[in-house]
């Protein structure tokens, strides 16, 4: 009986395992953008993000961009990109303490809460936007009640070729996948995981 219950934990471990890994593969759910309050792009990846914020802005999309965080130091993630992308300043909001996607969420959304707008547009790369959407949703959840309608726009890399295709793919899998498994499990109320500002590192 025992050998049979350690079997049966053994083959129920591995199927989990196997599905874990074939689900971490599947990033990029973007959804269709719509009029929102504000946009909101989130910092660590390459230049497509604020590349994409600034489509999505010339769209006419929304009146605003949070850049979360916002880094002088980072071109990618700079106001002055945004600004050299031709969004005028008055639109930028510029947001500074966010260290994780984690505390992406809790300050842009408190930004949001402090300035009354209701919708937003998230955008950040293909490979991050599934973590993305979990933590920004359940903070919405139960911090706000989940009264902000988010909506989660994939921003392309720089050089417009998917996650999967890039020559660092092994190093953006296994980031996002020990990065995910720790959301889900809620250790980001316990450590702060740094979204790195370059992938391939």
């Amino acid at each position: 009986m025992k050998i049979r219950l350690i079997i049966i934990t053994i083959c129920i471990t591995l199927m989990l395992t196997v599905v874990s890994i074939i689900e971490s593969f599947n990033h990029n759910r973007t959804e269709d953008p719509k009029q929102a309050d504000v946009i909101i792009m989130l910092g660590g990846g390459d230049a497509g993000r604020m590349q994409k914020a600034a489509e999505l802005y010339h769209a006419g999309y929304s009146d605003y961009v949070i850049i979360s965080p916002a880094m002088d130091e980072h071109y990618a993630q700079s106001k002055q990109f945004a600004l050299d992308l031709g969004i005028p300043e008055e639109a930028i909001i510029e947001e500074v303490a966010a260290t994780s996607t984690y505390t992406n969420a809790t300050e842009t959304l408190e930004i949001m809460e402090d300035r009354s707008f209701q919708s937003a547009l998230v955008t950040t790369s293909d490979y991050h936007l599934k973590r993305s959407k979990l933590i920004y949703d359940r903070v919405n959840k139960n911090r706000y009640d989940g009264r902000f309608d988010l909506t989660y726009i994939v921003a392309p890399g720089a050089d417009g070729e998917p996650w999967h295709e890039q020559s660092y793919a092994k190093n953006i899998w296994f980031r996002e996948y020990v990065k995910m498994w720790g959301y889900r499990l809620g250790l980001y109320h316990l450590i702060d995981i740094p979204d790195d500002t370059d992938a391939k590192v």
